[in-house]
Protein backbone atom coordinates (compact mmCIF):
# COMPACT_ATOMS: atom_id res chain seq x y z
CA UNK A 1 0.00 0.00 0.00
CA UNK A 2 1.06 3.57 -0.62
CA UNK A 3 1.27 6.34 1.85
CA UNK A 4 -2.06 6.73 3.63
CA UNK A 5 -3.97 9.98 3.72
CA UNK A 6 -3.56 11.79 7.04
CA UNK A 7 -6.55 13.65 8.46
CA UNK A 8 -5.35 16.92 9.97
CA UNK A 9 -6.49 18.13 13.36
CA UNK A 10 -5.34 20.82 15.76
CA UNK A 11 -7.07 19.11 18.71
CA UNK A 12 -5.14 16.76 20.96
CA UNK A 13 -8.26 14.90 22.10
CA UNK A 14 -9.18 13.98 18.51
CA UNK A 15 -5.99 11.94 18.18
CA UNK A 16 -6.69 9.83 21.24
CA UNK A 17 -7.37 6.15 20.71
CA UNK A 18 -9.38 4.01 23.08
CA UNK A 19 -7.01 1.15 22.27
CA UNK A 20 -3.90 2.95 23.49
CA UNK A 21 -2.67 2.54 27.04
CA UNK A 22 0.14 5.03 26.92
CA UNK A 23 2.85 6.07 29.34
CA UNK A 24 3.48 9.23 27.32
CA UNK A 25 0.30 11.07 28.26
CA UNK A 26 -2.55 11.17 30.77
CA UNK A 27 -6.21 11.70 29.86
CA UNK A 28 -9.30 12.56 31.90
CA UNK A 29 -12.76 13.21 30.49
CA UNK A 30 -15.50 15.05 32.37
CA UNK A 31 -19.05 15.69 31.26
CA UNK A 32 -22.16 17.37 32.59
CA UNK A 33 -25.53 17.98 30.98
CA UNK A 34 -24.24 20.68 28.62
CA UNK A 35 -20.44 20.63 28.45
CA UNK A 36 -17.80 17.96 27.89
CA UNK A 37 -14.17 18.56 28.83
CA UNK A 38 -11.09 16.54 27.97
CA UNK A 39 -7.89 17.05 29.97
CA UNK A 40 -4.69 15.75 28.40
CA UNK A 41 -1.21 16.01 29.87
CA UNK A 42 1.52 15.03 27.43
CA UNK A 43 4.40 13.76 29.55
CA UNK A 44 7.13 13.08 26.98
CA UNK A 45 8.40 14.85 23.88
CA UNK A 46 8.01 11.62 21.91
CA UNK A 47 4.38 10.52 22.13
CA UNK A 48 1.61 8.84 20.12
CA UNK A 49 -0.35 12.08 19.80
CA UNK A 50 2.40 13.93 17.98
CA UNK A 51 1.86 16.93 20.27
CA UNK A 52 4.34 19.05 22.19
CA UNK A 53 4.88 18.21 25.84
CA UNK A 54 2.40 20.10 28.02
CA UNK A 55 -1.24 20.49 28.98
CA UNK A 56 -4.27 20.49 26.65
CA UNK A 57 -7.88 21.12 27.60
CA UNK A 58 -10.81 20.92 25.19
CA UNK A 59 -14.20 22.32 26.20
CA UNK A 60 -17.15 21.33 24.04
CA UNK A 61 -20.85 22.22 23.97
CA UNK A 62 -23.69 21.03 21.78
CA UNK A 63 -25.87 24.14 21.62
CA UNK A 64 -24.17 27.45 20.85
CA UNK A 65 -27.51 29.27 20.59
CA UNK A 66 -28.51 28.73 24.22
CA UNK A 67 -27.54 31.74 26.35
CA UNK A 68 -27.15 29.72 29.55
CA UNK A 69 -24.83 27.24 27.84
CA UNK A 70 -22.72 30.07 26.42
CA UNK A 71 -22.33 31.46 29.93
CA UNK A 72 -21.34 27.99 31.17
CA UNK A 73 -18.69 27.89 28.44
CA UNK A 74 -17.37 31.27 29.61
CA UNK A 75 -17.14 29.97 33.17
CA UNK A 76 -15.43 26.75 32.07
CA UNK A 77 -12.83 28.58 29.97
CA UNK A 78 -12.16 31.07 32.77
CA UNK A 79 -11.71 28.28 35.31
CA UNK A 80 -9.25 26.43 33.08
CA UNK A 81 -7.28 29.58 32.27
CA UNK A 82 -6.92 30.29 35.97
CA UNK A 83 -5.89 26.72 36.72
CA UNK A 84 -3.41 26.52 33.84
CA UNK A 85 -1.73 29.86 34.61
CA UNK A 86 -1.48 28.95 38.31
CA UNK A 87 0.26 25.68 37.40
CA UNK A 88 2.67 27.64 35.19
CA UNK A 89 3.60 29.87 38.18
CA UNK A 90 3.18 33.06 36.19
CA UNK A 91 3.18 36.47 37.88
CA UNK A 92 0.75 38.18 35.56
CA UNK A 93 1.54 41.87 35.70
CA UNK A 94 1.81 42.44 31.95
CA UNK A 95 -0.01 40.34 29.34
CA UNK A 96 0.09 40.49 25.56
CA UNK A 97 -3.00 39.08 23.80
CA UNK A 98 -2.45 38.18 20.15
CA UNK A 99 -5.42 37.76 17.81
CA UNK A 100 -4.16 35.58 14.96
CA UNK A 101 -5.94 35.22 11.64
CA UNK A 102 -7.45 37.15 8.75
CA UNK A 103 -10.31 39.43 9.75
CA UNK A 104 -11.60 39.48 6.16
CA UNK A 105 -12.26 35.71 6.06
CA UNK A 106 -15.11 34.74 8.37
CA UNK A 107 -13.80 31.30 9.30
CA UNK A 108 -10.40 32.82 10.17
CA UNK A 109 -11.63 36.00 11.86
CA UNK A 110 -11.96 34.66 15.40
CA UNK A 111 -8.59 35.95 16.64
CA UNK A 112 -8.99 39.52 15.37
CA UNK A 113 -12.63 39.55 16.52
CA UNK A 114 -11.69 38.53 20.06
CA UNK A 115 -8.80 41.00 20.10
CA UNK A 116 -11.25 43.83 19.32
CA UNK A 117 -13.26 42.99 22.46
CA UNK A 118 -10.41 42.72 24.98
CA UNK A 119 -10.07 45.56 27.46
CA UNK A 120 -6.74 47.24 26.62
CA UNK A 121 -4.92 49.08 29.43
CA UNK A 122 -1.22 49.19 28.49
CA UNK A 123 -1.42 52.79 27.26
CA UNK A 124 -3.04 53.87 30.54
CA UNK A 125 -0.33 52.12 32.54
CA UNK A 126 2.28 53.89 30.41
CA UNK A 127 0.63 57.21 31.31
CA UNK A 128 0.28 56.10 34.93
CA UNK A 129 -3.42 56.94 34.92
CA UNK A 130 -3.98 55.27 38.28
CA UNK A 131 -7.53 56.60 38.63
CA UNK A 132 -8.61 54.55 35.62
CA UNK A 133 -6.62 51.42 36.40
CA UNK A 134 -8.27 50.14 39.56
CA UNK A 135 -9.04 46.43 39.28
CA UNK A 136 -7.14 45.96 36.00
CA UNK A 137 -3.90 44.44 34.78
CA UNK A 138 -1.49 45.85 32.22
CA UNK A 139 -2.82 44.37 28.96
CA UNK A 140 -1.76 45.06 25.37
CA UNK A 141 -3.39 43.58 22.27
CA UNK A 142 -1.87 42.78 18.88
CA UNK A 143 -3.44 41.74 15.57
CA UNK A 144 -0.49 40.76 13.33
CA UNK A 145 -2.66 39.77 10.35
CA UNK A 146 -1.47 37.08 7.94
CA UNK A 147 1.51 36.90 5.61
CA UNK A 148 -0.66 37.68 2.57
CA UNK A 149 -1.56 41.03 4.17
CA UNK A 150 1.77 42.04 5.70
CA UNK A 151 4.44 40.05 3.87
CA UNK A 152 5.79 39.06 7.27
CA UNK A 153 5.55 35.97 9.44
CA UNK A 154 3.15 36.50 12.34
CA UNK A 155 5.90 35.23 14.62
CA UNK A 156 8.28 37.99 13.50
CA UNK A 157 5.74 40.68 14.39
CA UNK A 158 4.88 39.09 17.73
CA UNK A 159 8.57 38.63 18.57
CA UNK A 160 9.25 42.32 17.94
CA UNK A 161 6.33 43.51 20.07
CA UNK A 162 7.17 41.02 22.82
CA UNK A 163 10.76 42.26 22.96
CA UNK A 164 9.52 45.85 23.30
CA UNK A 165 6.58 45.31 25.65
CA UNK A 166 8.21 42.56 27.76
CA UNK A 167 5.03 40.75 28.91
CA UNK A 168 4.93 38.06 31.58
CA UNK A 169 2.54 36.02 29.44
CA UNK A 170 1.46 35.87 25.80
CA UNK A 171 -2.07 34.64 25.03
CA UNK A 172 -2.56 33.63 21.40
CA UNK A 173 -6.09 33.26 19.99
CA UNK A 174 -6.68 31.52 16.67
CA UNK A 175 -9.13 29.51 14.56
CA UNK A 176 -8.37 25.78 14.41
CA UNK A 177 -9.23 22.81 12.21
CA UNK A 178 -11.15 19.79 13.48
CA UNK A 179 -11.52 16.34 11.96
CA UNK A 180 -15.06 15.99 13.33
CA UNK A 181 -17.82 17.80 11.45
CA UNK A 182 -20.06 18.02 14.51
CA UNK A 183 -17.39 19.87 16.49
CA UNK A 184 -17.14 22.89 14.19
CA UNK A 185 -17.90 26.01 16.25
CA UNK A 186 -18.59 23.81 19.28
CA UNK A 187 -15.18 23.11 20.82
CA UNK A 188 -12.45 25.31 22.27
CA UNK A 189 -8.94 24.14 23.13
CA UNK A 190 -6.59 25.72 25.66
CA UNK A 191 -2.94 24.71 25.94
CA UNK A 192 0.34 25.92 27.40
CA UNK A 193 2.47 24.72 24.48
CA UNK A 194 1.78 27.52 22.02
CA UNK A 195 0.29 27.48 18.56
CA UNK A 196 1.39 26.99 14.95
CA UNK A 197 -0.83 29.13 12.70
CA UNK A 198 -2.21 27.28 9.68
CA UNK A 199 -1.10 23.82 10.79
CA UNK A 200 -4.60 22.36 10.67
CA UNK A 201 -5.12 23.30 7.03
CA UNK A 202 -1.65 22.40 5.81
CA UNK A 203 -0.35 26.00 5.70
CA UNK A 204 2.27 25.68 8.41
CA UNK A 205 3.71 28.94 9.70
CA UNK A 206 6.33 29.44 12.38
CA UNK A 207 5.15 28.46 15.86
CA UNK A 208 4.37 30.93 18.63
CA UNK A 209 5.60 29.26 21.81
CA UNK A 210 7.90 29.82 24.76
CA UNK A 211 10.94 28.70 22.77
CA UNK A 212 10.36 31.27 20.02
CA UNK A 213 9.12 34.16 22.19
CA UNK A 214 11.10 33.48 25.43
CA UNK A 215 7.85 34.16 27.30
CA UNK A 216 5.26 31.64 28.56
CA UNK A 217 2.41 31.16 26.08
CA UNK A 218 -1.19 30.08 26.52
CA UNK A 219 -3.02 29.33 23.29
CA UNK A 220 -6.79 29.43 22.84
CA UNK A 221 -8.21 27.92 19.67
CA UNK A 222 -11.71 27.32 18.34
CA UNK A 223 -12.65 24.77 15.71
CA UNK A 224 -14.08 26.76 12.79
CA UNK A 225 -13.15 24.59 9.79
CA UNK A 226 -12.69 21.02 8.66
CA UNK A 227 -11.55 19.44 5.40
CA UNK A 228 -13.24 17.44 2.66
CA UNK A 229 -10.94 14.57 3.57
CA UNK A 230 -12.07 14.66 7.21
CA UNK A 231 -15.75 14.67 6.18
CA UNK A 232 -15.17 11.75 3.79
CA UNK A 233 -13.26 9.85 6.46
CA UNK A 234 -16.07 10.35 8.97
CA UNK A 235 -18.74 9.29 6.48
CA UNK A 236 -16.84 6.15 5.50
CA UNK A 237 -16.24 5.28 9.14
CA UNK A 238 -19.96 5.52 9.90
CA UNK A 239 -20.72 3.38 6.85
CA UNK A 240 -18.52 0.62 8.30
CA UNK A 241 -16.66 -0.02 5.06
CA UNK A 242 -12.96 -0.12 4.29
CA UNK A 243 -12.29 3.57 4.62
CA UNK A 244 -8.50 3.14 4.60
CA UNK A 245 -8.55 1.55 1.16
CA UNK A 246 -10.80 4.25 -0.28
CA UNK A 247 -8.83 7.10 1.28
CA UNK A 248 -5.57 5.62 0.03
CA UNK A 249 -7.04 5.29 -3.45
CA UNK A 250 -7.68 9.02 -3.59
CA UNK A 251 -4.53 10.03 -1.70
CA UNK A 252 -2.90 12.97 -3.42
CA UNK A 253 -6.23 14.35 -4.62
CA UNK A 254 -5.89 18.04 -3.77
CA UNK A 255 -9.64 18.32 -3.22
CA UNK A 256 -9.35 16.30 0.00
CA UNK A 257 -7.57 19.22 1.62
CA UNK A 258 -10.19 21.80 0.67
CA UNK A 259 -11.29 23.63 3.80
CA UNK A 260 -14.99 23.97 4.54
CA UNK A 261 -17.02 25.83 7.15
CA UNK A 262 -20.79 25.88 7.83
CA UNK A 263 -23.11 28.44 6.22
CA UNK A 264 -24.08 29.52 9.75
CA UNK A 265 -20.49 30.71 10.37
CA UNK A 266 -21.37 34.43 10.41
CA UNK A 267 -23.94 34.10 13.19
CA UNK A 268 -21.98 31.56 15.18
CA UNK A 269 -18.76 33.59 14.98
CA UNK A 270 -20.44 36.34 17.02
CA UNK A 271 -21.25 33.87 19.79
CA UNK A 272 -17.72 32.42 19.74
CA UNK A 273 -16.13 35.87 19.93
CA UNK A 274 -18.36 36.68 22.89
CA UNK A 275 -17.50 33.45 24.72
CA UNK A 276 -13.74 33.77 24.30
CA UNK A 277 -13.51 37.54 24.87
CA UNK A 278 -15.73 37.42 27.96
CA UNK A 279 -13.66 34.67 29.52
CA UNK A 280 -10.43 36.51 28.69
CA UNK A 281 -11.60 39.85 30.07
CA UNK A 282 -12.64 38.17 33.30
CA UNK A 283 -9.32 36.32 33.42
CA UNK A 284 -7.17 39.37 32.65
CA UNK A 285 -9.08 41.87 34.78
CA UNK A 286 -10.70 39.76 37.52
CA UNK A 287 -11.28 42.63 39.94
CA UNK A 288 -12.32 45.27 37.40
CA UNK A 289 -15.69 43.65 36.67
CA UNK A 290 -16.46 43.52 40.40
CA UNK A 291 -16.20 47.29 40.81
Amino acid sequence: MGKSYQIRSDFADEILSADIRSKTYEHIEKQNANIKSNYIKVLLDENELGKAKGDYVSIECKDLYDHDIREQMVDAILENLQHMSANMNIKMKKILAVGLGNRFITSDALGPGVANEILVTAHLYAQQSSRMLKGTRNVAVLQPGVMGQTGLESLSIVQSVTALYKPDLVIAIDALATRNLNRINRVIQINNTGIQPGSGVGNHRMALNEDSLHVPVIAIGVATVTSIGAILNEALDQAEINREAILESVYGNKHLDLVVTPKSMDDELKHLIYIVSQSLNRFLHPDFLKL
